[in-house]
């Protein structure tokens, strides 16, 4: 007997790198500066802080929650320190965080989620201040907001997904993840039994054994799953 497909009753929906561009330029010109100063390669600079910076987030949760502007400062010290530049982390990465407050919109994503008629809930690993300036900049508006800082943990751990579920009033059966980051995204809402499309506008490919359910070049293909 065919299993009758279920259509999601809500949008658990990423922001950075999924509504609006990443800040990958600015990373970039970070890791430019402090080879510059250093004569290492952006390159391998890259490379370490974001390994640095991977494993603080996963380690910030619950009494040890740290939000994601503090990981940034305290991973670019030991950036810093390990290759020996006398660079002020704060100084070199206000242009990251002014990004955060005032990010790009990639061009289809409001015209997107005007369309949708569903709930949505915004569920993003960012801090509540930089997230609210992002949206007074661009002009989204979301009833349900689900921040990294309000659940004291960062994605893919279970907490950010359990809070949006408990915000909408939902089971993980319930609702479609769309998001950007393999590691992030496509991993955390699977390993919670949610379905998920990754926006996959850099044409990569997915490494190990978690694969999305559906993949979408932008988030056109929303529109797609939600008209089956």
């Amino acid at each position: 007997m065919k299993t009758e497909q279920k259509y999601p009753e809500a949008i658990l929906l990423d922001f950075y790198g999924t509504l609006v561009e990443e800040d990958d330029i600015h990373i970039q010109r970070i890791c430019k500066e402090i080879a510059d100063a250093s004569g290492a390669g952006p390159t391998e600079i890259g490379a370490f802080w974001s390994r640095i910076y991977s494993g603080m987030c996963t380690q910030s949760h619950g009494d040890s929650f740290r939000l994601q502007k503090d990981i940034v400062r305290l991973s670019l010290e030991r950036v810093l320190e390990k290759y020996e530049v006398d660079l002020d982390p704060d100084a070199i990465s206000q242009g990251l965080f002014g990004y955060w407050m005032r990010p790009q919109v990639f061009a289809e994503a409001m015209k997107v989620v005007s369309k949708i008629r569903i709930p949505i809930c915004l569920l993003s690993n960012i801090d509540n201040e930089e997230l609210s300036s992002a949206l007074a900049h661009t002009g989204f508006v979301f009833e349900h907001i689900v921040t990294s800082e309000s659940c004291r943990s960062y994605k893919p751990r279970a907490e950010m997904f359990e809070a949006a579920l408990a915000e909408l009033g939902l089971g993980k059966e319930d609702v479609l993840h769309v998001g950007d980051s393999v590691s992030a995204d496509v991993v955390g809402a699977k390993r919670h039994g949610i379905k998920v499309m990754w926006i996959n506008r850099k044409n990569r490919t997915v490494d190990g054994s978690t694969q999305p359910d559906y993949i979408s070049a932008d988030l056109t293909g929303i529109l797609g799953v939600l008209a089956r």
